[in-house]
């Protein structure tokens, strides 16, 4: 048991509604002082988890630990946590110094107190100058820095944040999450961040836990669940994959469409003769317009479409009856267009193979955002 501030325990922790199992036996340890992601699709029980964090929701069997003490049947208000939603919740009749005092006040902290630890609160997320303004005068962006600001004005051992981005531009939303990762490095607070969106929980988290069906997938840092996904479904999830079906080899996989993959992967152990999913990541294939010397790992397409996003080319392939997504840098010397004929190749290392009876969780769960 770690009984460190800050640190989160749920033990076979399950949450019914109804007959729908929210969230089913699960188990996860949050470390003090880091910032971890749930990510998952709609319905996967991140939400529903972090509720019972919060106190809002009681687990049906389990239990829940937060700096090493249990906290069934302790409310919202006397955890040493708060949130953040994604709507903020501020209340629109007061300042933006009375919002982020208001918890204060309920604890019965004295006036002098409550009104520095406001202004260091404001701060902390570079609010003070508009300290006297109501929350309809505010945009989007300066909304969420308030409620950020609310929910650490009594420095709780952890802060919850409920998708808190979610309802901003594209824009904005890139600048908050440089801030909350560096806001959350300087206080050492263990921030638990609820997303469906895989690269905002890339880029500000320790660690993440994919979740699907109520339970965690697959927990690691950013680089090992994108480089070694231990399901078809994270293979899928975090970026992006193109998956062929077909039956494993001794050295890799033939796809039903005769494509032939050999794989190198030390993790690929689907037995020869079974049915066997194989992926590749679109930045892992080369285009070239020769053939390249080996047959395997490798096909003939013609370009379908061409997207610029930003340093990144995206070409979309056709390959008999499917369609192939592959992404290069805008460097690449290499240009095509749509029309040309290409042939597509890829090293065995990048080649991932997953048992087929994971091909339903890849092609029924709903992508990321």
């Amino acid at each position: 048991m770690n009984s460190e501030r800050g640190a989160v325990e749920l033990v076979n922790v399950t949450k019914r509604y109804g007959d729908v199992v929210a969230v089913d036996s699960l188990n996860l340890e949050i470390k003090p002082g880091e910032f971890l992601s749930l990510l998952g699709p709609s319905g996967c029980g991140k939400t529903t988890t972090l509720r019972m964090l919060a106190g809002f929701e009681q687990p049906d069997e389990g239990f829940v630990r937060i700096s090493g003490e249990y906290v069934q049947g302790v409310p919202p208000y006397k955890r040493d946590v708060n949130t953040v939603f994604q709507h903020y919740a501020l209340f629109p009749h007061m300042s933006v110094a009375e919002n982020v005092a208001y918890g204060l006040r309920q604890k019965g902290v004295a006036k002098e107190e409550i009104g520095s630890k406001v202004i260091e609160a404001l701060d902390m997320v570079q609010m003070s100058k508009l300290a006297s303004r109501r929350p309809r005068q505010l945009s989007g962006g300066q909304q969420q820095r308030v409620a950020v600001a609310r929910a650490l004005v009594n420095r709780p051992s952890i802060l919850l944040l409920d998708e808190p981005l979610g309802a901003l531009d594209r824009k904005l939303r890139e600048e908050m999450q440089i801030e909350l990762k560096l806001l959350q490095s300087r206080l050492g607070i263990t921030f638990v961040f609820v997303t469906h969106d895989q690269e905002e929980a890339m880029s500000m988290s320790d660690r993440i836990a994919i979740m699907l069906n109520g339970h965690v997938e697959q927990l690691g840092d950013p680089e090992t669940v994108y480089e070694r996904p231990t399901s078809a479904f994270v293979a899928g999830f975090v970026g992006r994959n193109n998956f062929w079906q077909g039956t494993a080899t001794s050295n890799g996989a033939t796809a039903d469409d005769g494509t032939v993959f050999v794989a190198t992967r030390p993790e690929e152990n689907v037995p020869s003769g079974e049915a066997a999913l194989a992926a590749v990541r679109p930045e892992c294939i080369n285009l070239t317009r020769d053939k390249p010397e080996s047959s395997a790992n490798a096909v003939s397409a013609k370009v379908a479409g061409v997207s610029h996003f930003g340093d990144v080319l995206q070409y979309v392939l056709t390959v008999g009856s499917r369609d192939l997504l592959v992404q290069v840098g805008r460097t690449n010397p290499s240009r095509f267009t749509v029309g040309d004929s290409v042939w597509c190749s890829w090293l065995a290392e990048d080649v991932y193979l997953f048992s087929a009876r994971q091909a339903s969780l890849v092609l029924a769960t709903p992508t990321h955002s």
